[in-house]
C-alpha cells in the first residue's frame, strides 16, 4: 500500500465519488467503491487517506454517519494588496498637490485637555484653506483605573457626547478619524464595541456631519491624482506602545517592520504625543502631536508633551502616483509661565498659559 501510484489514488476517489454520486448511504459509500476496485473495506481506507496526503481527495468530507458535501473554493475578490482594500480616497488638487491638517491625542474628557489649543488649530487649519483634518486618535481620554479621578466625564456615552459638543468644527473641513487601542479602545476591549463606529454613531445624533470614523488602530487613504488617476497609500495610525529615549524611535522601527509591499508612501502616527517629520525607508513619515499637556503620568514617566498639530502639504507625481514633496508647517504651543496647582486627583488643576490668545489661560471647572 505504501506504494500507491498517484494514478491508482486519483482511480480510488473517482470510485468513491461515483459511488456517492450513485446514491449510496454515506455509510456503504466506501464499501460500494471498494466493491467497484475488487479491494476489501480495509484497504480501500487506507488508500483514501494515502490519497488525501498526496493532496487528491473526494469534494466531500465523511462526518460519520453523513457526507458532506464542500462549497466551491472561494476566489479572491481583488488581487489588490488587503491593506488597500476598502481605503477611502483622497483626490488631489489640481495643482497636484494635498493640503490637510493633522492632530492626535486629544483627550478630551481628560482634566489635561487643550481645547484652547485644539480650537487654535482649527483656526489656522481653516485659514490656510484645508477641507479635511486627519486625527491619528485617543480623541477621548477614556477610563481606567489609574485615571479616574482625572476625568472631567465618565462613562462611554458621556465622553462622546462630550467629543461631539466640543471638538472643534469649522465650515468646509471634515475630519477623518481613527481609533486606538487604547483610552477610548478600551471601551473596545472590555465591551467588544466598534468604538469608531459609535463615536460616529453619537456625533450625527448631535447633527454633527463632519466626522467620519476610518477604522482602529488604522486606516490606509488612496492619494488619488486628479489629472491622471494614478495612486499613493497614506496611512493614519494610532499605533500604541511606549514612548523611548529618541524621539524617532518607536516609529523608526514600526516602518522597518514593514514588508516592502506594504509600505505607505505617507505615515500619520499619533499616540506619542511627539511632534516630528522625517523619512524611513522612503516614507515620508509625521508625527502628529497632542493636545492634551503633561499629566500626572507623562510626569512621572519623563515623558515630553509636544502640543501642537500640523498642516501638511503633499506634491505628487502626476504620472507614477508618488509622493515626491512633503511639507509639514508644525504648529508648536509652547509654556509661558511657571505651573500652578498642576496635578491633582482630588480637585481642579490649573493649566498654563500656552500662547493662546483667545484663551490665555484655561482652569478646569
Amino acid at each position: 500500500m505504501a506504494g500507491l501510484s498517484r494514478e491508482e489514488a486519483k482511480r480510488t476517489i473517482e470510485a468513491v465519488e461515483a459511488a456517492y454520486a450513485a446514491g449510496y448511504r454515506p455509510t456503504a459509500v466506501l464499501t460500494a467503491a471498494a466493491k467497484s476496485l475488487g479491494i476489501s473495506r480495509r484497504a480501500i481506507n487506507d488508500r483514501v487517506h494515502i490519497a488525501a496526503g498526496m493532496g487528491i481527495a473526494p469534494d466531500f468530507v465523511f462526518v460519520p454517519p453523513l457526507a458532506v458535501k464542500l462549497p466551491p473554493p472561494i476566489k479572491p475578490a481583488s488581487p489588490e494588496p488587503a491593506f488597500i482594500l476598502g481605503a477611502s480616497k483622497y483626490l488631489s488638487r489640481k495643482d497636484d498637490t494635498y493640503v490637510f491638517g493633522a492632530v492626535s491625542d486629544n483627550h478630551l474628557g481628560s482634566r489635561y485637555e487643550r481645547l484652547d489649543v485644539l480650537n487654535d488649530l482649527y483656526d489656522k487649519f481653516s485659514a490656510a484653506g484645508v477641507d479635511r483634518v486627519y486625527n491619528a486618535g485617543n480623541w477621548i481620554e477614556g477610563e481606567s483605573r489609574f485615571n479616574h479621578h482625572e476625568l472631567l466625564v465618565h462613562g462611554m456615552d458621556a465622553q462622546l457626547r462630550y467629543l461631539a459638543k466640543n471638538y472643534p468644527s469649522r465650515p468646509n473641513i471634515t475630519t477623518y478619524a481613527v481609533s486606538g487601542d487604547d483610552h477610548e479602545g478600551w471601551y473596545s476591549q472590555r465591551e467588544g464595541i466598534d468604538i469608531g463606529a459609535h463615536a460616529e454613531n453619537i456625533m450625527r445624533s448631535e447633527g454633527r456631519e463632519d466626522w467620519v470614523n476610518l477604522g482602529y488602530m488604522e486606516a490606509h487613504i488612496r492619494l488619488q491624482n486628479a489629472n491622471s488617476g494614478s495612486e499613493s497609500i497614506m496611512a493614519c495610525v494610532q499605533p500604541g506602545g511606549g514612548s523611548t529615549y529618541a524621539v524617532s524611535y518607536t516609529v523608526q522601527k514600526i516602518i522597518e517592520s514593514l514588508d516592502g509591499g506594504e509600505k505607505p508612501a505617507v505615515g500619520l502616527y499619533g499616540h506619542y504625543h511627539k511632534l516630528m517629520a522625517m523619512n524611513i525607508r522612503n516614507v515620508w513619515v509625521l508625527q502628529t502631536g497632542t493636545t492634551k499637556d503633561q499629566d500626572s503620568f507623562m510626569r512621572k514617566k519623563r515623558i515630553e508633551a509636544h502640543v501642537g498639530g500640523t498642516i501638511v502639504t503633499l506634491k505628487q507625481d502626476r504620472e507614477s502616483g508618488a509622493i515626491t514633496g512633503f511639507t509639514p508647517e508644525m504648529h508648536r504651543y509652547f509654556t509661558r509661565g511657571f505651573y500652578g496647582p498642576r496635578f491633582s486627583h482630588a480637585g481642579n488643576v490649573v493649566l498654563p498659559d500656552r500662547g493662546v490668545e483667545s484663551n490665555p489661560k484655561l482652569v478646569n471647572a
